[in-house]
């Protein structure tokens, strides 16, 4: 009997540890060719729903714009982003913040160097709800071409 409350003590637990993990966002990476050694770098996040991350033009003072760092080759041109952009005010930072729901694609044209057959790079993001915000988050991504 005591084994049996150990064990449904310990899993109660781990159940609830695993229910305090929020990733609301998820990343898929692809490249698509556009010239020689020029490449478009396509991030797509997958947001659940209530959650929204924000654009990489989110003004000052408000929540971190998302960010896309390339490594291993040069950006040619600002990240462009394909989705319903939303535009609120909020209070609390007292600006027009910029974001997305559901699903955005972020964008970068990159010029890679000559026999490179790999891009890398990062995600920098901030994503809320109506109720609340997770910290920044960092994400690494590797692409093989």
């Amino acid at each position: 009997m005591k084994r049996l409350i150990f064990t449904l003590i310990t899993l109660f637990f781990l159940s609830a540890s695993q229910a305090q993990i929020l990733n609301p966002v998820s990343f898929n990476y692809s490249v698509v060719k556009k010239g020689a050694d020029l490449y478009e770098v396509h991030v797509k996040a997958m947001i659940e729903p209530k959650w929204h991350i924000y654009s990489v033009k989110n003004p000052d003072g408000g929540a971190q714009p998302t960010e896309i760092k390339i490594n291993d080759a040069k950006s040619i041109g600002a990240v462009k982003e394909k989705g319903k952009m939303k535009t609120a005010f909020e209070k609390e930072f007292n600006v027009n913040q910029k974001y997305f729901e559901s699903a955005v694609t972020f964008v970068q044209l990159v010029k890679l160097k000559p026999g490179n057959k790999k891009i890398s790079g990062t995600v920098n993001y901030m994503v809320c709800t109506d109720r609340q915000c997770l910290p920044p988050k960092e994400v690494e991504f590797k692409i093989k071409i």
